[in-house]
């Protein structure tokens, strides 16, 4: 008798829509490695050298430039959503290769310029500055400019007067990398992005490995992180220095699974997720939890929003007292031992950030009502923190569950079946650690007036890591406007020549569609959460099988 393995039309719609998705995905990558290698233009920084990194001088025009990154982050996004879209429908590609395209993609974007920001180039001016023996919170990189550092003039004008604000950890990395790069702003930029592309794929092997022997789970990761090319453009093409930060956070996470951050009296995360015979979850100890703040102190040290996902540490630790306090301990150490090597100049102008704005302000709209002035932006600072508290406190309670057990347990108390309680367990406690981590750091990322398109650097890969839900989209839409506000990113856009384009950004797209779009994506996210609508779709009921046919039903790739 045959194996209707699945019904036709719903097996040949995944499987193309998979194919689709991986298509715009490698043409979105392939469009921001052509715009690296036409060299200096409005979205790619010169650099100055013979490399690397290495581009051509094609020199195009603004507009194209602009088209060709709007058109990248487009399909990237609709890359990935239509890869979401069909791994809820049953494909399967295998892990592996999409590991290794993420590879691929990783050096290709290392060994060009980097595009659309010139925060690396900041990394560089900062971490020169520490190699000349100066204090980079104190010293500003005028200095470095006005004394004619090869390095330092190329120092973006918009920045020269302000001294860092990173951590004491992305200050190492910068001075590592400066280091490398000597007397060159190309061979620094260079040695920063190949430690960045570095971190980005650590990061997408420690996901592979915390989303467990689950093919499904460990694709979703690929496809929000390791094949994502709005993080790829930020983080390897841009070279964010949120890149390490996540590498930092994804170990914490590892760290306290592995030393068993969180179990449960029944060893069930809980009471959630257990099976027959305990040990399920994984998560509960006093070495896990210090090894886990230490990871986590680092992460802060590195950004300090990166501090809001260590609620999900804690709360995982909380049956534990002496997890607990082992997991406070290692945060607290760290950071102290990161901020004691510098002055209070560090500290200070990581907290000058707080009432910050950014050209993807969602409270841009409401600010203008609000009016100018300091008074002004205490209010908007004060109603953002409060809007976070709340989206935080909402999304704790909202976010969708893991499931409890295994979908099926081939024989209570056999090997395989304490196997398959293992494994969802495992999952369970994983889960119950990102679920607050994700409302914390999301709450933040959607009401903060000082935002940027990497930050989501912070989401995505806690967003990798829980089941499929309705933020899955919301938060690709949420990237493209936070995405094209920034654009072309190399250049002003008021110094480019008044284009219709670059009128229409400027003074319709910045100030009134992106913000409002954002609200949008806010309102969204609120609305389904009160509706407790935040978890995906049922999918509807297939076909029956005949016996013996389930193993086969799973292979749709």
């Amino acid at each position: 008798m045959p194996e209707p393995v699945l019904a036709p039309a719903p097996r040949r719609a995944a499987r193309l829509a998979g194919r689709a998705g991986l298509a715009l995905t490698g043409s979105a990558v392939a469009a921001v490695l052509l715009l690296c290698l036409a060299g200096p233009s409005a979205a790619v920084p010169a650099l100055g050298g013979d490399g690397p990194p290495w581009s051509f001088t094609a020199a195009p025009a603004a507009t194209p430039v602009i088209l060709l990154c709007a058109a990248a982050i487009a399909a990237g996004a609709l890359g990935t959503g239509a890869g979401l879209y069909a791994l809820r429908r049953g494909w399967r590609p295998a892990p592996g290769p999409m590991l290794a395209a993420s590879a691929a993609a990783v050096l290709a974007l290392v060994l060009v310029p980097p595009a659309g920001s010139t925060d690396v180039l900041n990394y560089a001016v900062y971490g020169r500055i520490a190699v000349l023996g100066h204090d980079p919170y104190v010293t500003a990189p005028a200095w470095l400019h006005a004394v004619g550092d090869p390095v330092g003039a190329f120092a973006p004008p918009a920045w020269r007067n302000a001294p860092s604000v990173y951590g004491p950890v992305a200050t190492w990395a910068q001075q590592a990398a400066s280091w490398l790069g000597g007397a060159s702003m190309a061979r620094t930029v260079f040695a920063w992005k190949a430690m960045a592309g570095l971190a980005f794929l650590l990061s997408a092997l420690l996901l592979d490995r915390l989303a467990g022997p689950g093919r499904d789970r460990r694709v979703r990761a690929h496809l929000l992180w390791s094949l994502n090319p709005l993080m790829l453009w930020h983080m390897v093409a841009g070279g964010h220095v949120d890149g390490l930060g996540t590498l930092l956070l994804l170990g914490a996470f590892l760290t306290a699974r592995r030393g068993g951050l969180g179990t449960g009296p029944r060893g069930d995360s809980g009471g959630r997720g257990g099976g027959p015979g305990g040990g399920a979850g994984g998560w509960g100890g006093v070495g896990g939890g210090l090894a886990a703040g230490v990871l986590l102190g680092a992460a802060a040290a590195v950004k300090a929003p990166f501090a809001l996902a260590g609620a999900g540490l804690f709360w995982a630790a909380r049956r534990s007292p002496a997890a607990l306090a082992a997991t406070a301990a290692g945060t607290l150490a760290a950071l102290a031992a990161a901020y004691a090597t510098r002055g209070p100049e560090a500290l200070a102008n990581v907290a000058g950030k707080v009432a910050s704005r950014a050209l993807a302000d969602p409270w841009r709209v409401a600010a203008a009502a609000l009016g100018e002035g300091p008074e002004a932006a205490a209010l908007e600072g004060r109603l953002a923190l409060g809007a976070a508290v709340l989206a935080a406190a909402l999304l704790c309670l909202r976010l969708p569950a893991a499931p409890s057990g295994p979908q099926s347990v081939p024989q209570t108390g056999s090997q395989a079946g304490s196997q398959a309680w293992s494994r969802a367990g495992a999952y369970a406690g994983l889960q119950a650690a990102v679920r607050p981590a994700l409302a914390c750091c999301l709450g933040w990322l959607l009401t903060s007036p000082m935002q940027h398109p990497w930050y989501d650097a912070l989401l995505f890969p806690l967003l990798a890591l829980m089941p499929a839900c309705r933020l899955d989209g919301l938060m690709l839409v949420r990237g493209v406007v936070t995405s094209l506000v920034y654009l072309p990113g190399a250049v002003g856009l008021l110094t480019l020549p008044p284009t219709p384009l670059v009128r229409w950004v400027a003074e319709v797209y910045r100030p009134w569609v992106a913000p409002l779009a954002s609200d949008v994506v806010i309102a969204c996210v609120v609305a389904l959460a009160l509706a407790g609508r935040l978890g995906a779709r049922p999918l509807p009921p297939g076909p029956a099988l005949p016996a013996g046919a389930g193993r086969a039903g799973q292979r749709t790739s």
